[in-house]
């Protein structure tokens, strides 16, 4: 068992809230969901093929049961390599779901400040097979300006 990491710059995320839409749709864009995306870029365990990324974000009522590693590590859910792009789905309380969305909403449009995301995963091998997941033991972000 190996802990790799892969890092991207957000390019775009995405966060819609219509009453209209929650209405109509009951859940499917009920502000709940937040998504960004971006290109990971040169990583060994891709082959350093550059490789989209999107990871979503749903909002959870209650605060959500993660599993663990065997060692106690939170597995905070998978990521799964399709032929073309890597993605996820993280459930999140309404308190770590506003702090994500308010921080892309204050510096993502920022012009010289780029929002790094760094994913760590439990891997097996350094190399990633197509339709395979991986566990995430770690998401975070940080706020970079243009030096």
């Amino acid at each position: 068992m190996t802990i790799t990491t892969i890092k991207f710059s957000v390019n775009n995320w995405d966060h819609l809230y219509s009453l209209e839409q929650a209405i109509l749709n009951n859940e499917k864009n009920t502000g709940k969901l937040l998504s960004i995306t971006g290109t990971i870029r040169n990583a060994d365990i891709l082959d350093n093929e550059n490789i989209n990324t999107h990871i979503s974000f749903k909002q959870s009522d209650h605060f959500p049961e993660y599993a663990q590693t065997e060692i106690g590590q939170v597995i905070l859910g998978q990521m799964t390599r399709l032929a073309d792009r890597l993605e996820c789905s993280l459930n999140v309380n309404e308190k770590v779901f506003e702090e994500l969305r308010k921080n892309l909403m204050e510096y993502a449009d920022i012009d010289g400040i780029h929002i790094i995301v760094t994913i760590g995963l439990i891997t097996e091998k350094n190399n990633w097979p197509v339709n395979t997941m991986y566990p995430i033991i770690k998401l975070d972000y940080a706020m970079k300006g243009d030096t």
